[in-house]
């Protein structure tokens, strides 16, 4: 069963795009990277926790990040807020990769920590840092570039009047989460 604030933004998406006349369709980022191995775990393990070797395979991402396609064939992503909320920083883009189950926390400690919960949550954390460090504007670029501004509940925002960065957060059993939040600057 989806969450009461998912049903309620795909309500919003829905509302916006008939009013305006627009497309609802949605395009998530989707980053394939560099390493060996079925899970992106298994990737960082294979170039050796390095994040200088853990690099988006461009051919093979998706960096698009919209919510509808307005009558010019331009991408705008959708986000139910007033712009006058938005001079403060706020979520844009949930994790690029995370450790969110049971399973996960399972195969991070066995494999970051060789069975060691807490070690395994440094390494872990450590290497997310050096994500941002190494490729992360690269990335930021990519997504945020890849649709004209943000339709709000109030008014529509173009990309140059809209400021992103990587923000690190604390994430379940203390597995970081690397997001990307934005702002509004008029």
């Amino acid at each position: 069963m989806a969450q009461k604030r998912n049903r309620t933004g795909i309500d919003f998406e829905k509302q916006i795009c008939e009013t305006n006349g627009w497309v609802h369709k949605s395009a998530s980022p989707k980053i394939n990277w560099s390493g060996k191995g079925r899970s992106n775990f298994d990737k960082i393990v294979s170039v050796d926790f390095d994040s200088t070797k853990f690099l988006p395979n461009i051919e093979k991402s998706k960096f698009e990040k919209y919510d509808a396609i307005n009558n010019n064939g331009d991408k705008i992503e959708l986000k139910k807020y007033n712009i006058s909320q938005l001079s403060k920083w706020v979520m844009y883009s949930e994790p690029i990769f995370k450790v969110a189950s049971r399973s996960a926390v399972k195969k991070v400690t066995t494999l970051f920590g060789a069975g060691d919960y807490e070690k395994s949550k440094i390494v872990y954390n450590n290497f997310v840092k050096g994500v941002v460090n190494n490729v992360g504007e690269e990335i930021l670029d990519n997504i945020t570039k890849s649709n004209i501004g943000i339709q709000f509940k109030d008014g529509f925002v173009s990309q140059e009047n809209i400021e992103y960065r990587w923000k690190i957060r604390s994430g379940w059993m203390g597995y970081d989460r690397l997001s990307i939040e934005f702002r509004v600057n008029l």
